[in-house]
């Protein structure tokens, strides 16, 4: 009897254990679904809107400073440049006389070297001889020009007029050193050539001589500038 009363009492206890075992995880169990339901509804939060700074707190980035602008010095003014005289002057002798002879490009004019009066003397080449006056149809004219001073006569001798020199003085001027006395306009040589050297390519032969006493002097210093 003893024996099936304890045997009753073991069983009745760990029925008991097991009912609040059984009764603790059912109230575990309903917490836990509570929390999950709760969790589950929830509305969710509204997006976070990032509100710009006020415009007393905006980043202002500073502007480049500006550099002033460095005015150039004035370049020195540049020394102006002379054109070299195409005139080229070369002493010659011929007919027993100190001459010089003056090659130009066409287009040149020739300028007096002296102040004085003109003297213009027009010669022809007829049947070999030198004529002054002769006015012959068909005949190059040939112009002398003369230029006195008081203590010096130039005497110059282009090429045939109109054809290879153009005259801009006239017979009896008076003129400054440095004016103008005829502009080459051909190619052909001085009256020289026709006359007494064929050789002679320069398009004008000058001499120089004293006055009154009519003493020959070297041309080349008189046309050398």
């Amino acid at each position: 009897m003893r024996s099936s009363l304890q045997t009753l009492g073991s069983a009745a206890l760990g029925v008991g254990i097991g009912l609040a075992i059984l009764g603790a995880g059912f109230l575990v169990s309903n917490i836990a679904l509570g929390n999950l339901s709760t969790s589950s509804t929830a509305s969710p939060s509204a997006p976070t809107t990032a509100v710009p700074p006020s415009s007393a707190a905006q980043t202002i980035t500073p502007s480049a400073p500006t550099v002033p602008t460095k005015t150039p010095a004035p370049s020195a003014t540049p020394t102006p440049t002379t054109t070299p005289d195409p005139l080229t002057v070369i002493a010659y002798q011929s007919q027993g006389l100190r001459l010089a002879a003056l090659s130009m490009p066409v287009g040149y004019t020739l300028t007096s070297p002296i102040a004085g009066q003109v003297e213009i003397v027009v010669y022809q080449f007829i049947n070999g001889e030198i004529r002054s006056g002769a006015a012959a149809a068909g005949v190059p004219n040939f112009p002398y020009i003369f230029i006195r001073s008081a203590d010096r006569e130039i005497k110059l001798r282009p090429g045939a007029l109109n054809t290879d020199v153009q005259m801009i003085v006239k017979d009896g001027d008076t003129i400054a050193a440095g004016a103008a006395l005829f502009k080459i306009v051909g190619t052909g040589p001085s009256s020289w050539a026709t006359f007494y050297d064929k050789n002679v390519t320069a398009q004008v032969i000058a001499s120089v001589a004293t006055r009154p006493q009519g003493t020959e002097v070297d041309p080349v210093p008189v046309f050398r500038r």
